[in-house]
């Protein structure tokens, strides 16, 4: 999948959304937030920015920058989703109140690296009694945990969930900005697609109703690259 294959490992690398550089900033100057939610459509970069942020946090060769190294243990380990303190979660399946408590608790436990951090993607499918389970933790958070809420239907996170953590919002993509991240992949392709077939795709996508998803953007030039090596 192009979305996984070249999904941005550096807060240079998310395109079009200028809230990222207050997170660069942040980890330039290691002032991090104890929780953060990221609310924005589909294929926004919302989930990548949290897991670049998770590499900033455990990362130990930050030169400054507030960029990641990308390359010591931690950061490897993040990339490929097997980083001992990194939690990823999916609320659409796990969102009631036990499995909120199960997870705040495990979280109570000193990490074995920096912080552990907690992303929580699909958001607003927690149960109201799983959000209630949250706020505790939210008000009083351990100083080594780092809560990650991710959400594209922002009206749903419960205004005393939203009011206890640092908001960054996430503009659907312009399509000049989902050409130019296509462009990239296409330079590293060994047989390129022509740049009219990359306007066919952002053409295409409008009329599927997914104009500024950069995810449904890379799908569609996947299928576009599978018919052209069947002909």
């Amino acid at each position: 999948m192009f979305y996984n294959q070249f999904r941005p490992l550096r807060f240079s690398d998310v395109l079009g959304q200028p809230v990222v550089s207050i997170l660069q900033a942040q980890a330039k100057t290691h002032t991090f937030g104890h929780s953060y939610l990221f609310a924005g459509s589909s294929g926004s970069g919302k989930t990548t920015t949290a897991r670049i942020l998770a590499m900033a946090l455990e990362c130990r060769n930050m030169n400054g920058t507030g960029e990641p190294c990308g390359i010591c243990p931690d950061c490897r380990n993040i990339v490929k989703g097997s980083h001992w303190d990194v939690l990823e979660l999916d609320a659409g399946r796990f969102r009631g109140i036990d499995d909120m408590k199960d997870l705040l608790w495990k979280c109570q436990y000193s990490p074995m690296s920096r912080y552990k951090v907690l992303i929580i993607d699909e958001a607003h499918n927690i149960t109201s009694a799983g959000f209630d389970a949250m706020l505790k933790t939210l008000e009083e958070p351990p100083p080594h945990l780092v809560l990650i809420l991710c959400t594209t239907q922002l009206d749903r996170i419960p205004q005393t969930v939203r009011s206890r953590c640092q908001f960054f919002p996430f503009k659907p993509l312009e399509p000049v900005t989902i050409k130019a991240k296509l462009k990239r992949i296409n330079d590293n392709l060994s047989a390129p697609l022509a740049d009219r077939e990359l306007d066919m795709i952002l053409a295409k996508q409008a009329s599927q109703n997914t104009e500024g998803n950069c995810r449904a953007a890379e799908n569609l030039m996947e299928q576009v690259l599978a018919c052209e090596r069947a002909r």
